[in-house]
């Protein structure tokens, strides 16, 4: 059995790389290992990609093919996400990767302290690593607040049909500020990636020091998930709803 026996189109090298990551959190795994940007950058094709990283897409390809065919083997499909209810989408949004990026930074702060009082003297790049994190943790507090109390709710209300006069004109407003700041913590998150060399613990590392790389790699994972799912799959959905309904003729007036 092959994906397009599920009806899910093979991946080829002219598949966009967001398309690839939202299969699954395997495939994102892979693309975030050889150091695809699939979030900000979700829109270049396997071989744009693979061209500008100086990767082999026949090999990518392959690797990717293998993913594919576990999932099958295993029964456990393939997940469109555009199939998904654009309100669901928000609610596993917020359930799932707002609620881990809060507690994997409640999580990380005392251990980031920890590691850089012991083995700070030893690894200056702790105070460099400390200042990346605090700047990612001190952004995405507000950031998330700002997306559940303001835009998704609206985009919640466009998708059920409900949606009254926004706030902020035209949901592309308040969009584009929420990908500047996508862009601004996708910067963090590569600049942690290469402070910690692939978040790879030095020889003298403890298990704290071990368990903070860990932490930091999983968080920098989920976010780059959360990330390209907004990016690429609620906000363009989110703007084609709303321009559909504004370019739909208005209610013929009742008779008077």
């Amino acid at each position: 059995m092959n994906t397009s026996d599920l009806g899910v189109p093979p991946l080829t090298p002219d598949t966009v790389l967001a398309a690839i990551a939202l299969r699954s959190d395997a495939h994102a795994t892979i693309l975030a290992r050889h150091r695809l940007d699939f979030c900000c950058a979700g829109r270049r094709t396997l071989a744009q990609a693979c061209a500008t990283a100086g990767l082999d897409v026949s090999g990518l390809l392959a690797e990717l093919d293998v993913e594919s065919r576990a999932r099958i083997a295993a029964a456990t499909g393939v997940r469109d996400w555009n199939e998904w209810p654009l309100a669901e989408v928000v609610a596993f949004i917020v359930d799932t990767h707002h609620a881990f990026t809060r507690g994997a930074i409640s999580r990380i702060t005392p251990l980031m302290a920890k590691v850089a009082s012991k083995h700070g003297a030893q690894h200056d790049e702790l105070a460099k690593i400390g200042r990346a994190f605090a700047e990612l943790a001190a952004d995405m507090e507000p950031h998330m607040l700002r997306e559940e109390r303001v835009l998704f709710p609206y985009i919640r209300s466009l998708a059920l049909g409900t949606a009254g006069p926004p706030p902020f004109g035209v949901v592309r407003n308040p969009v584009r500020m929420m990908m500047a700041e996508h862009d601004r913590a996708a910067a963090l998150l590569t600049e942690l990636q290469e402070l910690t060399e692939d978040f790879t613990a030095p020889a003298d590392a403890c298990t704290s020091y071990r368990a903070l790389y860990a932490a930091l790699m999983e968080l920098r994972l989920d976010l780059l998930r959360h990330v390209s799912l907004e990016n690429n799959l609620l906000f363009p959905r989110a703007i084609e709803i709303e321009e559909r309904r504004q370019a739909a003729p208005s209610a013929t007036p009742p008779a008077s």
